[in-house]
């Protein structure tokens, strides 16, 4: 039994953390890892405590880095659906070719998302060379990077 609703509530939990990256405040990063986690718990899934270990600490990391942003900038909506798009589009475009360059697509896919919502007239128009455009790419990029990421590795892992 154990052997077949782990591998059902990974995939559930990694549908819902990709869902959340769409939404501000929602704890996107800690949901796709305890997806990965019960990942590693599944019968012949491939994922290594190595795997684990960095994709724990990398999580662990955004979390904390997300807690230093203002609220102001974390919370708001405003071009989030944007990166998180894009991020997303970046993954399936990398999970296409393999699962290593998955990471690659979600980070073209978050900048590129980043940057269009930047020529849109409600965004603020940071310039992309500026440290506001970098902080601004942290807070909404980095947690939907590590969210898609680990949601293609499980997907990975049972596929």
């Amino acid at each position: 039994m154990t052997a077949t609703i782990l591998p059902l509530i990974s995939l559930f939990l990694a549908g819902i953390a990709v869902g959340g990256s769409f939404v501000p405040r929602f704890p996107s990063v800690p949901v796709a890892f305890i997806a990965l986690l019960l990942s590693y718990f599944a019968p012949s899934t491939g994922i290594t405590g190595s795997l684990l270990a960095f994709w724990a600490v990398a999580s662990a990391l955004a979390t904390g880095i997300n807690f230093l942003h203002p609220k102001a900038l974390t919370g708001t909506s405003h071009g989030h659906a944007y990166v998180a798009g894009g991020t997303l589009t970046g993954t399936i475009a990398g999970l296409a070719i393999t699962a290593a360059t998955a990471t690659l697509g979600a980070c073209l896919g978050a900048f590129l998302g980043a940057l269009a919502y930047m020529r849109t007239p409600a965004s603020p128009r940071f310039p992309v060379a500026s440290s506001q455009f970098v902080q601004y790419l942290a807070a909404k990029g980095l947690p939907d990077v590590l969210t898609c990421v680990m949601a293609a590795l499980v997907i990975a892992a049972f596929c």
